[in-house]
């Protein structure tokens, strides 16, 4: 195949997956700030550009070490302010980028063009992407993965250097990139076999290990370990189900059975076939994506204090190619079908998830106290206190406004103090 040929195929995957995401997730550019996101925008964006990018590696800035995720901060803040829409545009592109490199990889893997698509689909629509892409701070996995399934592709493109160094890059996105270790020997022990790399897996251990040394001793506090407590306990259990059913697809706060019924059914035709897989030539090739989706779910399953399916795209990465190998052994127009319904199921689970979210919940309540706020216009220096009220209550509004830093975001140059009533005492001595 010809470069004009292989440039043109790539424009239309780039181009369908682009067309695809934002018809999915179009109403995240409509979602406000909340939370983290006002903390980070104003950590990284808000002095001149020497200071920012010193805080963006400075293990003192943030609760979690993330340099290349407190770039995005430092970059989009820049652009963008207070432009909200902005960031989430930002963030799409993100993922369309990894749905791409989802495609390459399959294609590498599988030389089929057409199930390597339908396995980009598969990944780039699925519904528990929903908080990484509606909230602005959930980007880190995101970012994260993106390095990871790049590392992957020059992996199988044996440009082995260039590949650690995304490797590495994938950590400072997301720590919990480091389990893609995991993932290039399982890859090397059930499908290279024979022809395994000894000396690039010693090298992507040592990275992964020393990485692991350096930023659980030196660069992780001690709070940061009170609040995210690993445990092995029943509480783990309980969240391994729930990291696995949002892997198959079903959405979080989903409580429509008819949907949920359908992606059942649709799931067991496909461990059906699936099971076919097996005594095919993609025997290894299925065995590797299903353990993916194991090594996925790690760390994430030992801190069932804090839930959270955007931590998921590397276990919905190896769902997607599993779905994309079953695919090979189905004709056609059968493949069509099966996509169509995956399609309007994750249409269904978005629509559900957007009604009932958090996040979505909680910038509205953020954006009802900025509205607020501007509208009453207080004098510079004003005790701005937050107690129950009909917007909501005065924990909720703590969270939703970044314990206090949306105010200093939001209102530069206010010097607006803030007291809220569910944890300080508020009362203004005359």
């Amino acid at each position: 195949m010809n470069f004009k040929t292989r440039f043109l195929r790539n424009i239309f995957v780039l181009s369908l997956l682009f067309i695809l995401n934002f018809a999915f997730f179009y109403k995240s550019l409509d979602v406000f700030f909340t939370q983290d996101d006002f903390i980070l925008i104003n950590e990284f964006s808000s002095e001149n550009l020497i200071n920012d990018l010193k805080n963006t590696i400075d293990p003192s800035k943030a609760t979690h070490w993330r340099p290349l995720h407190n770039l995005y901060f430092l970059i989009s803040g820049n652009l963008f302010g207070r432009f909200y829409p902005g960031y989430h545009a930002f963030t799409l592109m993100i993922h369309i980028a990894s749905a791409f490199m989802v495609f390459k990889v399959l294609k590498l893997l599988t030389k089929n063009v057409n199930v390597s698509l339908l396995g980009a689909i598969v990944y780039v629509v699925h519904p528990s992407h929903f908080v990484s892409i509606f909230w602005i701070s959930g980007s880190a996995t995101a970012i994260g993965f993106l390095f990871l399934i790049s590392s992957f592709y020059l992996y199988l493109k044996n440009q082995k250097s260039l590949a650690l160094v995304l490797f590495g890059l994938s950590f400072l996105a997301s720590e919990a990139m480091v389990v893609g270790a995991a993932i290039f020997t399982s890859y090397e022990f059930l499908v290279k076999r024979k022809k395994m790399e000894r000396l690039f897996l010693l090298k992507v251990i040592s990275i992964s290990l020393g990485f692991l040394l350096v930023r659980f001793l030196f660069l992780t506090s001690g709070t940061t370990f009170k609040t995210y407590p690993i445990e092995i306990s029943q509480g783990a259990i309980a969240a391994f189900f729930y990291y696995f059913i949002r892997t198959l697809g079903f959405a979080e706060t989903s409580r429509d059975t008819f949907t949920s019924i359908i992606l059942i059914f649709w799931l067991a035709t496909i461990a059906f076939t699936t099971l076919k897989i097996f005594r095919s030539d993609y025997q290894k090739l299925t065995l590797f994506f299903i353990i993916s989706i194991l090594i996925g779910l790690f760390p994430f399953v030992l801190i069932p204090s804090h839930l959270s399916p955007h931590y998921m795209n590397i276990s919905i990465w190896a769902f997607a190619s599993v779905i994309s190998l079953s695919f090979t052994l189905q004709k056609p127009t059968l493949r069509l079908i099966f996509i169509l319904v995956f399609v309007l199921v994750s249409v269904a689970n978005i629509h559900l998830t957007y009604q009932n979210n958090w996040v979505i919940k909680r910038s509205n309540i953020a954006k009802q106290y900025i509205k607020k706020i501007e509208a009453e216009n207080p004098p510079s220096g004003t005790l701005l206190i937050f107690t129950n009220s009909v917007i909501s209550i005065s924990s909720e509004a703590y969270f939703a406004l970044g314990t206090g830093k949306a105010i200093d975001f939001w209102f530069t140059g206010k010097n607006y103090k803030t007291c809220f009533g569910a944890f300080e005492n508020c009362q203004v001595k005359n």
